[in-house]
Formats: C-alpha cells, sequence, structure tokens
C-alpha cells in the first residue's frame, strides 16, 4: 500500500506520468513495472517514462515525457516552451527542448538544441514542467519570428503578467554573444518599451500604433489615465495637447453586457463634456482611414486653438 501511495502521489504532480527510475525508487521491482505494461495498467509514453492507465493524454504530459526520460536533464524550450507559456508563436512540429552540449537525445519527435549558456536565470517550472523562462524563450524564438510578430509576442506576454521587460533585457544581454546573430530585432523591441511604449488592451489596438508610425504621424500616449464625470477613465490612445482620443473598439459576437453598454455611453458623454475629440476604430478600418481621420481630427483641433 505505501508502494502504490507513493506512485499516486508521483503521478498526481506529473500529469500521469511516473518514470521507470522513480518507480524503482519507490519500491516497485522491474518485473512488477513489466506485469503493469502488460497489464495495461501503465501504459508507456517514452521507453522509460508511463503514464497511469485513465489519465487522459495533454501537451502538458507529452512534453514532461521528454524531460522525464532524460532524468531531468533537459528543458521545454523554444516553441515548446511558448506553447506552454501560451505566447503569441506557432507551435512546432516537434517537441523542442534544450540540454547542455554533451548530452545526446535519441527520441521520436523530439528536436534537440544544446546550450552553452543555461544560467538558473533562464529556467523555471510552469504547470509542473522544466522549462524555459519567457524572457529566455523569446530570445530562443526570435528566427521563427518577424517584425510585427515578435512585438506581438512580447506585448502579449507583458500584458498578462508574463514578462518583465527588464528580465527579457537581461537575458537578452546575457545571450548576445559572437556567434549568435539575429537578435538585433529583439533589441530594437526592448529598446522601444524602455523608451515608454505600453503593451496596450490587445494586440490590435497596437496595430493601429503601428500604422501610424508606418504613415509617419507623431505617435500619441498609449493608455492614459484621465478622471472625467468623477470617475477614472483609460483611453486607448491620446494626443494631449489636441485632446485627441483613439480608441479601438473590439467586436464581440455574442453581445456585450448591458451595464457596460450603458456606461460606454456615459463614458463617452463625459469625455466629450470634458472637451476630448474621440475617434472609435475596428479591427475592420482600412489602415488609411486611421490616417487620414487622425491628421484631420489633429489638424481641426489645431486650428480651433490657434
Amino acid at each position: 500500500m505505501e508502494v502504490e501511495a507513493a506512485i499516486a502521489r508521483i503521478a498526481r504532480g506529473q500529469h500521469g506520468l511516473v518514470a521507470r527510475h522513480q518507480a524503482l525508487a519507490a519500491g516497485v521491482t522491474p518485473s512488477a513495472i513489466r506485469v503493469r505494461v502488460a497489464r495495461g495498467s501503465w501504459l508507456a509514453v517514452r521507453r522509460t517514462v508511463f503514464a497511469i492507465a485513465g489519465v487522459p493524454p495533454s501537451f502538458e504530459q507529452a512534453v514532461l515525457a521528454v524531460c522525464l526520460a532524460s532524468k531531468g536533464r533537459c528543458w521545454v524550450s523554444h516553441r515548446s516552451a511558448a506553447a506552454l507559456w501560451g505566447l503569441e508563436v506557432r507551435p512546432p512540429s516537434a517537441i523542442e527542448v534544450t540540454t547542455v552540449p554533451a548530452m545526446r537525445l535519441d527520441l521520436a519527435g523530439v528536436r534537440q538544441h544544446r546550450s552553452v549558456t543555461m544560467p538558473l536565470a533562464d529556467l523555471a517550472h510552469h504547470r509542473s514542467v522544466p522549462v524555459t523562462t519567457v524572457a529566455r524563450t523569446l530570445v530562443d524564438c526570435v528566427p521563427q519570428l518577424s517584425g510585427r510578430a515578435l512585438e506581438r509576442a512580447v506585448d502579449d506576454a507583458d500584458r498578462r503578467g508574463l514578462l518583465d521587460v527588464a528580465d527579457l533585457a537581461r537575458c537578452l544581454e546575457r545571450l548576445d554573444i559572437p556567434g549568435r546573430g539575429g537578435l538585433g530585432p529583439l533589441r530594437d523591441v526592448v529598446a522601444a518599451r524602455r523608451e515608454g511604449r505600453q503593451p496596450g488592451g490587445s494586440a490590435a489596438e497596437l496595430d493601429v500604433l503601428a500604422i501610424l508610425r508606418a504613415a509617419g504621424v507623431p505617435l500619441p500616449v498609449q493608455q492614459y489615465e484621465l478622471v472625467v464625470g468623477g470617475r477614472r477613465r483609460v483611453l486607448d490612445y491620446a494626443y494631449l495637447e489636441e485632446r485627441v482620443a483613439l480608441e479601438f473598439d473590439g467586436f464581440n459576437p455574442h453581445g456585450r453586457l448591458r451595464s457596460v453598454f450603458d456606461d460606454g455611453a456615459i463614458r463617452g458623454n463625459d469625455l466629450a463634456v470634458a472637451g476630448w475629440l474621440v475617434l472609435h476604430f475596428t479591427s475592420r478600418t482600412p489602415p488609411e482611414h486611421i490616417v487620414q481621420r487622425t491628421l484631420a481630427a489633429l489638424a481641426y483641433r489645431r486650428h480651433r486653438t490657434a
């Protein structure tokens, strides 16, 4: 009974998995392992890793099985780590892990990366899986992220509280070593956020900012907080001198709560009374419309105050 309790405890903390070396340490004999597999109560996931029958398979289970098969000498990394953290990165076709240079993994469906720089600051556990930190994961994924996709991934992680941009900068400095190229785009992203760029309320909000930047339009302040009508409000973008606000309106096909709908009307009225000209854009607003209307609103306000 003590052995069974120990196995159950191990499996509960590992998405239903038990490694052979763990089973042996818990008191299960090699012949007993073979019997459990033959009876179907244990299912072989990897050569030395088993899943308890009845536990639903999952992505976490699949990647953890690779780590257990290596006896804890590898970490889920690159796009597999991005998937585990829920980052906006295209999923890989194979499970990606990083090991020390001397280790060789021979596991089906696994892509091994070797790294001479794997400091503790770049390692974490997420959902009981050994994994590279969000910062290290983003650095490793730079080759698969071009331009706007890289900005989206960083902003999404920042917005959800998974990433501190200062940690990303430090990780970038550790890994920006001779022979490792291609990190220039990430350095630019970090520099922009150190200068005050915010992650916004959504990726779509930042598309508006990218459109304005590409057209050479002066950039507004992001996520500007103010008090109107006795209540604290936040504007997606604000041109403070002209008192022009840009708002990105998301579309909810199932409608909105009545209280949210009513508050939106009150918010709009309070901003108007306070002298704000508010422009509303959606995901289907053509880029040229965003640029033209923004420039027109700024010109109108400047003319009024001239």
